[in-house]
C-alpha cells in the first residue's frame, strides 16, 4: 500500500505548489481512499493525475472545509456521471447530521428527481466512537481528538490507527497536543502523521511545533509533521522528527 499527501499545508495555505491536508491510501491493486476532501480536493487529485472517477471511497475527519469542503464538488461529480456509482463515506455517527445540515445541504438540495439527502449522493458508513470500520482488507480504528473546545464551541477531529501491509500508521488529522491520550497510539505506531502548526503565535486548536519538540526522541524519530502554516519552516530532522511531510511525497506502508 501507499500513502499519498494530496497536500500539506494548513486551512489557509497560499502556497501554489501546496495543498491543504488531504491524503490518498492507494491499496496495491490501485483502489483509493480519500482522507478528507477539503476546498482545494479537485485542484490536488488533478496535480497528482487523479480525478474524482477515481474515487470509491472517503474517509472524513472532521467539518471544517479544509477537509470537507470538497464534498459538494465530488457527490456532484459522481452522482451526474451515470457510469459512476455513489462513493462509500466513512464518518463517526456524529458527524452525519451535522455534515448535511450545516455543510452540505445548501448545494446539495439541487435535486429534481428524487428528494436530497446525503444519502442521495453517498454510501454513508455511521462509525460508533471507538469503533472502526473496514476497507480492502484494513481495519482503521477511529481515534476521537480534540480539536476545539471552549465554553463557546466543541469540535472533534477523528484520527485513524491502523495497521497496513508492514506498518503501523497513527494519522492524527487535526488535533492539540494531548499526549496523555495519544501515548499510546505514539507507542505502537511505527510511522506517525502528526498534525503541527508552524506559525509564531499558537492558535490552541493544533499541536504546536514547540510542544511538539518536548516528546520523547524515540516518538519524534517516527513521527512526519504535516499541517504547517505558510513560512521558513524549522529543521525538523535537527530536532529529532523524520521530517516534515511534502506534497506529493509518497510513504510505502
Amino acid at each position: 500500500m501507499r500513502l499519498i499527501f494530496l497536500g500539506t499545508a494548513s486551512a489557509f495555505v497560499t502556497d501554489i505548489n501546496n495543498y491543504q491536508s488531504n491524503l490518498i491510501l492507494q491499496a496495491d491493486d490501485g483502489k483509493l481512499l480519500l482522507i478528507d476532501c477539503g476546498t482545494d480536493a479537485r485542484r490536488s487529485l488533478h496535480a497528482l493525475g487523479f480525478s474524482y472517477r477515481d474515487i470509491t471511497d472517503v474517509y472524513l475527519s472532521h467539518l471544517h472545509a479544509d477537509h470537507a469542503g470538497g464534498l459538494e464538488w465530488l457527490a456532484f461529480r459522481r452522482k451526474f456521471d451515470e457510469k459512476l456509482k455513489k462513493p462509500n463515506l466513512y464518518l463517526s455517527e456524529q458527524l452525519v447530521e451535522p455534515l448535511w445540515e450545516n455543510t452540505l445541504s445548501g448545494g446539495l438540495t439541487s435535486l429534481t428527481h428524487e428528494p436530497a439527502s446525503l444519502s442521495a449522493y453517498f454510501q454513508v458508513h455511521p462509525i460508533v466512537d471507538g469503533g472502526s470500520f473496514s476497507w480492502h482488507g484494513v481495519n482503521f480504528q477511529m481515534i476521537e481528538n480534540r480539536h476545539i473546545f471552549s465554553e463557546y464551541a466543541c469540535m472533534s477531529s477523528y484520527g485513524l490507527f491502523f495497521r497496513a501491509d508492514r506498518l503501523q500508521i497513527f494519522l492524527t488529522t487535526d488535533a492539540q497536543f494531548q499526549p496523555e491520550r495519544s501515548l499510546v497510539y505514539y507507542e505502537q505506531a511505527d510511522l506517525i502523521f502528526q498534525d503541527c502548526e508552524t506559525s509564531v503565535k499558537p492558535s490552541g486548536v493544533h499541536a504546536h511545533y514547540q510542544q511538539l519538540k518536548t516528546l520523547n526522541p524515540d516518538i519524534k524519530a517516527k513521527m512526519w509533521l504535516y499541517h504547517y502554516n505558510n513560512a521558513l519552516l524549522p529543521d525538523a530532522q535537527a530536532d529529532g522528527f523524520a521530517g516534515f511531510a511534502q506534497p506529493g511525497q509518497i510513504f510505502t506502508i
